[in-house]
């Protein structure tokens, strides 16, 4: 029977910081299985060494065909992948930058008007296109529902304020007629038989209040015609109807519904005769802010009850080098991808050159927005540092490449660990033949192909378990032991 090897006790003098770490990592860790194949101290297995050697069989050197990780151990490691793809290494600028949000994205709401402010929403909410904000109970709001009201009656009154005009200036049209003509009578009579001056005083009279009568009448006909008729040679509505008009449009900016929506008959009557108080609807999906006025209170107009802000509309503000300038221009491949190496995800973009450069620092702002059918990541927010990749032109062609993050030293050795093609359970320890590398990526020459995964996250506790040279090779057990070498 071997005996069990155990890490010997660090002191501050001899500890080295690789070491530290194997018992914390070894405690996270499930067992590396078990074998058919036991042996013995010479070489001949028996049921009694088996029974007493668990470890019998195992091969976790660097000599083994591949590393068993199971689902508990890829947890308990933290493993996580990368693929390996096509791009370009050489010749790619990275920048750094930080989110911003654009203009268009927060939106303030204030109160139109001074009122009682009752807010429906709370902060941090998410909220949908054509939500409900708040309410606004205001007295100016009534009084103008009143002048609607009056407006709409005048509208439809118009029509029978034409005909009855209409009507008025025939009636006294015809009265004026006919005391005319006993006017030119008795005028006639007056100067054959004579006597007939009282009659005649009396008709001119009358004669004279028809004609301020038939003026007033006609005066009254033309309001009457403006306002239900247009104008002559002009199209659209009389004046009642263009007041009803303005009116509903003065209520759909306080309301934020069309004119349409406020005509809708709702149980016999239109909208805006049922609104007891404005309602304030989000134009645009977003997140309200932590700022939000306490329901209950009395607000003044255009003061701001609440912003919503849409986490989507941002933009990168990267910094990059006057001297690089010449080889930017519009429709070069960029994206923006995260500031921790272990996040693969990237945002494609479009870019756009400050038209200000600084003299003094050299740069010239990059402003990169994400694609308009791009996915944006969680980490993609207001305030957040990211980096810039840009593709300069005249960059060489695109190369197989990985993550500098998933390689790591061993020895005097560069290795990357890939997941087998057929075992997704199974990793293989390769020897790095790396090439170009821009600081985030590096090419490999071989070993991969496109679409092969290599470990990322938790390479180094799983390098501490196949490591040559330095510290012996070694490998986790159940019971959070590190065993080194083979057996």
């Amino acid at each position: 029977m071997h005996p069990r090897r155990r890490q010997p006790f660090l002191t501050s003098d001899n500890m080295r910081p690789s070491l530290l770490l194997i018992p914390s990592l070894a405690a996270i860790l499930t067992g590396c299985g078990s074998h058919d194949d036991a042996h013995g101290p010479a070489g001949g297995a028996t049921a009694d060494h088996a029974a007493a050697d668990p470890h019998a069989g195992h091969d976790h050197g660097p000599g083994g065909d591949g590393i068993a990780l199971s689902a508990n151990v890829r947890k308990n490691l933290g493993i996580t992948w990368a693929t390996a793809e096509y791009r370009v290494v050489q010749g790619v600028v990275r920048m750094p930058g930080r989110f911003e949000a654009e203009p268009s994205a927060r939106r303030p709401y204030q109160s139109p008007l001074p009122g009682r402010i009752e807010v429906l929403v709370k902060p941090y909410q998410t909220v949908a296109a054509g939500a409900v904000l708040y309410r606004l109970h205001a007295a100016d709001w009534l009084r103008l529902q009143q002048e609607i009201a009056e407006a709409a009656v005048a509208v439809h009154a118009a029509e029978d304020r034409l005909i009855a005009a209409q009507e008025n200036v025939s009636a006294v049209d015809q009265a004026l007629e006919l005391w005319s003509g006993r006017l030119a009578t008795l005028e006639r009579l007056g100067a054959e038989v004579g006597g007939k001056a009282a009659e005649q005083a009396e008709a001119a009279g009358r004669v004279a209040d028809l004609r301020i009568s038939a003026a007033e009448a006609k005066r009254e006909l033309a309001d009457a015609v403006r306002q239900a008729r247009p104008a002559p040679g002009a199209t659209g509505t009389g004046q009642a109807q263009i007041r009803l008009d303005l009116l509903l449009g003065q209520a759909a900016q306080l309301t934020g519904l069309t004119p349409a929506a406020l005509l809708a008959a709702d149980g016999g009557a239109p909208a805006w005769a049922t609104m007891t108080a404005i309602e304030v609807r989000a134009l645009s999906p977003g997140v309200v802010e932590g700022e939000v006025i306490p329901s209950g209170s009395w607000i003044e107009g255009h003061a701001t009850v609440l912003t919503v802000t849409d986490p989507a509309g941002v933009r990168l503000r990267a910094a990059g080098l006057q001297a690089d300038l010449p080889r930017f221009g519009d429709g070069l491949p960029a994206r923006i991808v995260a500031a921790d190496p272990a996040v693969q995800k990237s945002v494609p973009a479009h870019l756009t050159i400050g038209p200000v450069a600084d003299a003094i620092d050299r740069s010239v702002d990059i402003i990169a927005r994400p694609a308009a059918d791009a996915s944006l990541p969680a980490w993609v927010r207001p305030g957040v540092t990211a980096n810039l990749e840009v593709v300069l032109s005249g960059s060489p062609e695109e190369e197989l490449a990985i993550p500098v993050a998933a390689t790591i030293r061993d020895g005097l050795k560069t290795v990357f660990f890939r997941r087998d093609r057929r075992d997704p359970d199974v990793v293989a320890k390769v020897e790095a033949d790396l090439g170009a590398s821009d600081g985030r990526w590096v090419v490999v020459q071989s070993g991969l192909k496109e679409g092969d995964q290599v470990v990322l996250g938790g390479i180094y506790p799983l390098k501490l378990s196949q490591q040559e040279g330095g510290a012996e090779a070694g490998h986790f057990e159940a019971d959070g032991t590190f065993h080194t070498g083979k057996h």
